[in-house]
């Protein structure tokens, strides 16, 4: 029975107290600073990752964003030029139409 209690009691308390001295009660302490340390520094690591990526995916947006700018400028620039080619053509179709009726109906 008291076999049984004390097993119960390891496996209750914590880490720090199941060190019999201080000097494992120190190397105990370390070696969970030491973990800690470690787990921090990968979460610097990662958040520092994170950033890098971030501001890369920030500037591609960027440059997706002036891309499309500069597309919907040209494509407005072609648009008015194809209208103004438009009626170019129609007053040049329209100037023919009138020669060749002068033409056919003076005979030269």
């Amino acid at each position: 029975m008291i076999k049984h209690f004390a097993f119960v009691m390891l496996l209750v308390a914590p880490l720090p107290l199941l060190a019999q001295t201080v000097d494992e009660q120190l190397l105990s302490a370390q070696m969970a600073y030491q973990q800690a340390n470690n787990l921090q520094e990968q979460a610097a690591e990662r958040l520092k990752q994170a950033q890098a990526a971030k501001l890369q995916a920030d500037q591609r947006l960027a440059d997706a964003q002036a891309a499309v700018q500069r597309a919907a400028d040209e494509l407005a620039a072609a648009g008015s030029a194809d209208t103004a080619a438009k009626q170019q053509m129609q007053q040049q179709t329209q100037q023919l139409d009138e020669a060749w009726k002068r033409k056919d109906a003076g005979g030269q």
